[in-house]
């Protein structure tokens, strides 16, 4: 029990830090050694991150990032718009993932290996087909979902038809909910798996508590000043990253502009 004190104090230490912690666990049940190593980086105020992406460089049940939001409360709408950048033809790599202890797919996004996109709301889903994305480049994606259970999905300027993800009638998002991007919650916090990681980078990740206009969402698209997200902001984000996952400055190589002095 000594022990274990010991750990937690430690793993408070780093969250509370926000610094970059390996923290090596010993445990000998029954005179056998166990060491974990846990690679952490917490940022439990606000950062500006704009300007930088989080960067996911393996393929694996480890990365990921985990965001909060600025106050939870439930959610009868929402509005996610992210920029993603990556190379991947295979697996189902899932960008955005809100899960809850009862709704572990709550609310997700995805894009499947037949190269559709896939929204989850509660148990319901829809597919979007007939999309393009670039790769190894930028890419700008919103979505939204009304009150009346009712989702769209936008990229690069694109509008996907209109589609029903049906849960009951009045049906919210509760508020124990946990956010990640870069995999997808399989269990409540965990149950990552290879074929839904994600490989490349993310930035400018906005979450609105409510259904922006298709005005602001070609603003988005345009890159364009935004009002930011209500919910999650890129310009004041409280996250952590886990595993290899990182936050860099995002190269002038892949904004598509030409690099000046080299």
């Amino acid at each position: 029990m000594e022990n274990l004190t010991r750990i937690l104090l430690l793993v408070c230490f780093a969250v509370l830090s926000g610094k970059r912690w390996k923290v090596f666990v010993h445990i000998r049940p029954r005179a056998h050694y166990f060491w974990f190593v846990i690679p952490v980086s917490c940022h439990p105020e606000g950062s500006d991150l704009t300007g930088s992406v989080f960067t996911f460089p393996t393929l694996g049940r480890v990365d990921h990032v985990t965001l909060t939001p600025a106050g939870r409360k439930p959610l009868s709408q929402a509005s996610l718009c992210l920029r993603f950048y990556t190379d991947q033809t295979t697996q189902s790599p899932c960008f955005f993932s809100l899960a809850t202890a009862t709704f572990t797919n709550a609310f997700l996004l995805c894009r499947m290996e037949g190269g559709f996109f896939r929204i989850h709301v509660g148990t319901a889903s829809a597919d979007y087909s007939g999309l393009t994305y670039n790769l190894n480049g930028w890419n700008s994606v919103c979505v939204t979902w009304d009150e009346e259970d009712v989702s769209q999905f936008f990229i690069n300027g694109q509008a996907s038809v209109r589609k029903l993800t049906l849960m009951r009638q009045g049906w919210k998002i509760p508020t124990d909910h946990l956010i990640i991007v870069g995999q997808d919650q399989d269990r409540y916090g965990g149950g990552f798996q290879t074929k839904n990681a994600f490989i490349g980078h993310l930035t400018d990740v906005h979450m609105w508590d409510h259904v922006i206009s298709p005005c602001a969402v070609q603003q988005f698209m345009d890159e364009l000043s935004i009002q930011p997200g209500n919910y999650l902001n890129w310009q004041s984000l409280k996250f952590e990253t886990h595993g290899r996952a990182k936050v860099e400055k995002k190269q002038l190589l892949l904004t598509g502009k030409q690099l000046l002095n080299c």
